[in-house]
């Protein structure tokens, strides 16, 4: 099937274009890219090509120059792009620029500057509240209703999907052990979860307000987040 000819109702047509960063086989250049169909649209050569005035942003190897640009300029991209992919007047110069998506290698498409993990979901603190206080009449800790929980993460250890990951190791102590003991991770647990990926900053010690959330966040992305809950108990 031709890569323009992306059948109605895929989750990676022309309404979506997911962004990423890939390198072609053979070679260690990493860019921007956006998924179509089965095909990767190479964002950075597509922009310079069509004379973009954002292929400063896109022929980069990493997408945080784009997060920092701001709002304006994600909206002008993400209408850019589309009509790249839309227009037929464009599908000349873009077609040699789409590639197959399973002849790419994918990479982390940000660098990850912080992470902070929310529990969002009441079932999800209730267990997680079982663990830590398994004796307690409520597992659900007394603010969580009223204020969002949140914990920083180890953003270094954010990696990009197929990722080889080890068994993190660490103290561990069961109720019948006489003392702990150090080891690999024998309850390691994985939840599905969205991310928000922050593109600019907020001003040190100011709060963002609700009605800024679109000023701030580029978009969103899945992620399985890995816990030793033994270790963590």
């Amino acid at each position: 099937m031709p890569p323009f000819d992306v059948p109605e109702g895929d989750p990676f047509g022309p309404h979506n274009l997911p962004y990423g960063v890939f390198s072609l086989p053979g070679s260690s250049h990493r860019t921007v890219g956006v998924r179509l169909g089965d095909h990767v649209l190479d964002a950075g050569a597509a922009a310079h090509a069509l004379g973009s005035p954002y292929a400063s942003l896109l022929a980069r190897p990493t997408l945080n120059p784009l997060l920092a640009a701001g709002r304006t300029a994600w909206s002008d991209v993400r209408r850019a792009l589309t009509a790249w992919v839309t227009v037929p007047s464009h599908r000349e110069t873009v077609a040699p620029l789409l590639h197959p998506l399973s002849s790419v290698t994918l990479h982390l498409p940000f660098e990850v500057a912080d992470y902070v993990d929310f529990y969002a979901s009441e079932n999800h603190a209730r267990n997680v509240g079982q663990i830590f206080r398994p004796d307690a009449e409520d597992s659900l800790t007394p603010n969580w209703k009223h204020l969002p929980i949140g914990y920083h993460g180890r953003s270094g250890t954010v990696v990009v999907s197929g990722t080889e990951i080890a068994r993190p190791s660490g103290q561990r102590k069961a109720p019948s052990d006489a003392a702990p003991v150090f080891g690999p991770s024998v309850r390691l647990d994985i939840e599905a979860e969205v991310g928000f990926v922050v593109g600019v900053p907020s001003r040190m010690g100011a709060p963002v307000a609700l009605g800024d959330f679109r000023e701030h966040v580029f978009g969103l992305c899945l992620l399985n987040d890995w816990s030793a809950r033994d270790i963590q108990a």
